[in-house]
Order: structure tokens, then C-alpha cells, then sequence
């Protein structure tokens, strides 16, 4: 099994050309602080409080947070081990609700009641002794943040942590620029149907249903189910309430 030493930047298949480039740029000052890869992916500030809840009615259910969706890795070893996380560990691991906190940064842990756990086994098996997820504001967003998970073979009393808040701004800054929308939490897992977001854009610029019926090529009857299940997906009172929710979330 490839080890997280050296590892190489490629292309995600869902990325554009640049990413390689981007991921590249962004790994190299990561390394310098001791962490051998990451993956970055955007976070509701909601997040922790609706996986607390378990509310299956929440817009961001357990299940959904539990995604892949939107999330960025420095290589393909990076994501077959982030894959392999949620797909085996992150269900039953303490590490994964209280890394939804975006407070401070977290140092996951790797022993419960004086055994190692799944996600230690899991991470060992990468080479990997240390886990930091590590939050960082979106100035441009009150709804949701950025947050690496930043990989280590050292211990994390070895680690060089001076200055790595302003490495990680500054790389968050890169991949907001480059590939903002894949990150936003809120257009991905599939929260929304895309003639639904289509529909609400046109709103959004106030055209009425039978135009937007006309632009989409569907019913007047049938605008207006999109629009009705936007709204109740996020809690909207109105038309012009929806729309401006949907503004504050980036999703249009």
C-alpha cells in the first residue's frame, strides 16, 4: 500500500485542467509544516449542530455530511483513503462529528479506553500517525467555511505548526478562486434538483412562472413544484425570501 511520503499531485477527474497546478502549489508549503497531504472540502457553519441532532428533516442529514461530495485531495492515495474513511469508519467514529466543529482547530484521536480504534488502524495502514482537521473562516460566507484535513507520518509534538494558520489561508484563498462552487456545501450531495436551481435563478431576476416555463421547457405546474420544494427545503417564507436565502448560500 502506497504511503503518504512524497506523494504525488494529480488531476481530479472532476477538476479543470489548472488543478493540477493549483494542488501543487498548495501542497508544497503544507509540506514544509511536516504533513505529507490533505483534503479540503467546504463546511456548513451548521454542520456540527445538525449532526448532533440527527434530525432527519435537517437540509445537511447525518448521511448527507457523511459525502464525498466536494471535497479536494492532494492525490489519488489521499482520496482512495478519504473514500475508505467514510465508507468504513467515519459512521461509527468519534473523530468525524467533532471535526464538523468549527471553532478550533482538532487533533483526531486515535484510542478509546486504552485501544486503538478503527480510524487509527484505518490511517496506520497509510502511514499516516496524525490527523488534524483544521477550520478556517470564509469572509466572503456567514453560512459556511473551509477546512483541511492535514495528514502526518510524525507524531503531532513533532509537527511545525508556526505560521501554518497563514499557509492554510493562503491556499484556502486558491481554491476558493479556482474551484468555489465545488466546494460550497450547499451545491453539493445532490441537495437540490438542477432544474429547481435553474428555476430560482430566473426568479431571482424576476421573470414569473410562465416565462420560466417557457425558458425551461416544462409546465407552468411544474415551476412551480420546483420552486415550492426549494422553499421548503430551506425553510423560506416567500418567493423573495427563498431567493434571498438562496443568495446568503451561494446557491444561485
Amino acid at each position: 500500500m502506497e504511503r503518504l511520503t512524497q506523494l504525488p499531485i494529480t488531476k481530479a477527474e472532476a477538476t479543470p485542467a489548472i488543478a493540477s497546478t493549483v494542488l501543487d502549489d498548495i501542497k508544497r508549503p503544507i509540506a514544509s509544516h511536516g504533513f505529507g497531504g490533505f483534503w479540503f472540502q467546504g463546511i456548513a457553519n451548521s454542520a456540527y449542530e445538525d449532526y448532533r441532532e440527527n434530525n432527519r428533516g435537517n437540509l445537511l442529514t447525518r448521511r448527507t455530511l457523511q459525502s464525498a461530495a466536494g471535497v479536494l485531495a492532494s492525490s489519488p492515495t489521499v482520496q482512495q483513503l478519504h473514500q475508505q474513511y467514510l465508507a468504513r469508519v467515519a459512521a461509527t467514529d468519534i473523530n468525524f462529528g467533532e471535526a464538523l466543529c468549527l471553532k478550533s482547530p482538532y487533533c483526531y484521536v486515535f484510542e478509546e479506553d486504552g485501544q486503538p480504534n478503527k480510524a487509527k488502524k484505518l490511517f496506520n495502514r497509510y502511514g499516516v500517525n496524525t490527523v488534524v482537521s483544521w477550520p478556517l473562516k470564509n469572509f466572503a460566507s456567514n453560512a459556511w467555511s473551509g477546512r483541511f484535513t492535514l495528514l502526518a507520518k510524525h507524531d503531532y509534538k513533532d509537527l511545525n505548526l508556526t505560521g501554518l494558520e497563514v499557509t492554510l489561508k493562503q491556499a484556502q484563498m486558491n481554491l476558493f478562486e479556482h474551484f468555489h462552487d465545488q466546494i460550497n456545501p450547499y451545491r453539493q450531495y445532490k441537495l437540490f434538483n438542477q432544474t429547481a436551481i435553474k428555476a430560482l435563478e430566473m426568479a431571482a431576476t424576476g421573470l414569473h412562472n410562465h416565462e420560466i416555463s417557457q425558458e425551461l421547457h416544462i409546465t407552468v405546474r411544474g415551476v412551480e413544484y420546483h420552486l415550492e420544494s426549494m422553499r421548503n427545503k430551506l425553510s423560506a417564507s416567500n418567493r423573495a425570501n427563498l431567493v434571498h436565502i438562496a443568495h446568503q448560500l451561494e446557491i444561485i
